[in-house]
């Protein structure tokens, strides 16, 4: 018991227990907001809201050909996320959870998950695209949509387009995959 003393003593004396200093380059403050607000989220490929936000969009069948070459696209279909129920001049957005795991971490597009029975196209992806801005969105990022001003009706519908992205040349099969979203409060 008489040596452990000792050594605390000598630890402390010499130094050597002490914590070391580190010098700061830099303070990031994190500031947010938790909103009361409620709105409804459905969803639906037609424009009129739909009734659940779990919803499918089932994408045109294309031909094996039009996906013959890697960043080949075909078949953009438009689907829409609805928010209702908001206060007037609410700001909202969809943010496609980056956590989900049908996204490609290389590609930023959703791998398909068809069952192996029928046998499953391969060397194809499905593209989210912005429908304000026509662009690709890169689902690994986490990033706001287009955000949409709600109107006095207090309805709005968030527009968007899924689409076939070849990584090769494509073969004939089922397509199926998912992805999570968020409606958020930019």
């Amino acid at each position: 018991m008489k040596t452990i003393a000792l050594a605390v003593v000598f630890l402390a004396v010499t130094g050597v227990a002490a914590l070391p200093v580190v010098a700061a380059d830099g303070k990031i403050t994190l500031t947010g907001e938790i909103t009361g607000t409620t709105c409804s989220i459905s969803g639906g490929t037609g424009s009129a809201p739909g009734t659940s936000p779990d919803f499918s969009v089932p994408l045109n069948k294309v031909q094996a050909s039009a996906l013959k070459a890697p960043g080949q696209t075909a078949g953009a279909k438009p689907y829409y996320i609805h928010v209702g129920s908001c206060p007037k001049d609410t700001t909202v957005a969809v943010m496609y959870e980056s956590s989900s795991p049908a996204i490609n971490p290389a590609t930023g597009n959703l791998v398909h998950q068809a069952a192996a029975k029928p046998t499953p196209a391969t060397l194809v992806e499905v593209q989210l695209v912005d429908g304000v801005t026509h662009q690709p969105m890169d689902l690994r990022l986490g990033q706001n949509s287009s955000p949409a001003k709600v109107p006095a009706s207090g309805e709005v519908s968030l527009p968007f387009a899924a689409q076939y992205i070849a990584t090769g040349t494509a073969t004939p099969g089922p397509v199926s995959t998912q992805v999570l979203y968020s409606v958020t409060f930019p």
